[in-house]
């Protein structure tokens, strides 16, 4: 144990030695000569204690520079932890836009509830106390609290005009056409080129005709007008219906694909589908084709040439 601890003090008395204030204080040359001709390059004079002091004053500039970089550069978006420079502006002003749009909003909703008791005939001017009243704002619970909803004449007269319209009303009473109507038309075009093997029947709920024909056909649009739907069904498949003049409507259904989206408008004769099987009960390539007046349902085949089934 004596010799252990006499090592020791040894040893510490060597690094104290070693470390001694003479020895930091020791000059050392440092040279740099040509290895084949031995003149000297570069030539200085140091000792340990300034290389001390080199070594910490180069790693507390790197320490700067790096602090400098991350705080100052959009190299710390490479930093884990750190975000975008430019999220927290752009979080801001979402948040500024959809308070905006908010607002907007609530002043839309006041708006058309004001208007709503305009027109169940709530008479804004005999309140002296809504001479200045602002649309966008809402009414005082007050008056609101004494108004009787009912309906105007003028509200009972526009919603029997807009019932009785029947536009696109393919589901009315009497699907039959028992007259062939008076038409400005002169010509349908065929939609395809095909023989027809399941007829007209509005009795038994088949209000078109099944045509079949052979290849991947082009379906063409039997009269000018405007794509109404153009959509897909579990029953109908990909199915297009179009608005023609003179209060005509077609339908086109078990398309393979749609040619044409709706609003658009279409020359007659014009590809809009091709011919397919689409539709939860189809196993073969047909199309049924609709043709329909003022909500009526209609033979086409009386309006336009297409081969017919024996017997027919």
């Amino acid at each position: 144990m004596t010799e252990k601890k006499k090592d020791r003090k040894i040893t510490w008395a060597k690094l104290c030695k070693w470390f001694s204030l003479k020895k930091l204080n020791r000059k050392y040359d440092f040279q740099m000569s040509h290895d084949e001709t031995g003149s000297t390059m570069l030539k200085f004079r140091l000792n340990l204690l300034n290389l001390i002091w080199v070594i910490l004053g180069v790693a507390l500039l790197l320490i700067v520079i790096t602090s400098i970089i991350i705080a100052f550069t959009p190299l710390r978006e490479y930093i884990p932890g750190y975000t975008d420079t430019n999220l927290n502006r752009e979080v801001y002003q979402l948040s500024l836009r959809a308070d905006s749009l908010s607002r907007e909003m609530r002043k839309k909703d006041v708006y058309f509830d004001n208007l709503k008791k305009i027109v169940e005939d709530y008479d804004f001017a005999a309140d002296s106390a809504l001479a200045s009243i602002n649309i966008y704002e809402p009414l005082p619970k007050g008056i609101t609290d004494t108004i009787t909803l009912k309906k105007s004449v003028q509200d009972s007269i526009l919603r029997a005009e807009y019932e009785s319209q029947n536009q696109y009303n393919l589901f009315g009473d009497d699907l039959r056409s028992t007259t062939k109507p008076a038409t400005t038309v002169k010509n349908f075009f065929v939609p395809l080129n095909g023989s027809v093997i399941t007829a007209f029947n509005p009795d038994g709920g088949h209000y078109g005709v099944d045509i079949v024909s052979e290849g991947d056909q082009i379906i063409n649009a039997a009269l000018d007008g405007t794509v109404v739907f153009s959509t897909w069904s579990i029953n109908n498949g990909f199915c297009i219906g179009i608005q023609h003049r003179d209060s005509y409507f077609s339908v086109y259904k078990h398309n393979a694909t749609l040619l044409k989206k709706e609003g658009e408008y279409v020359k007659a004769g014009e590809a809009i589908a091709i011919l397919g099987q689409s539709g939860g009960s189809e196993t073969f390539e047909h199309l049924h084709f609709e043709l329909w007046h003022n909500g009526i349902a209609i033979n086409p085949v009386e309006y336009m040439t297409i081969n017919q089934p024996d017997g027919n």
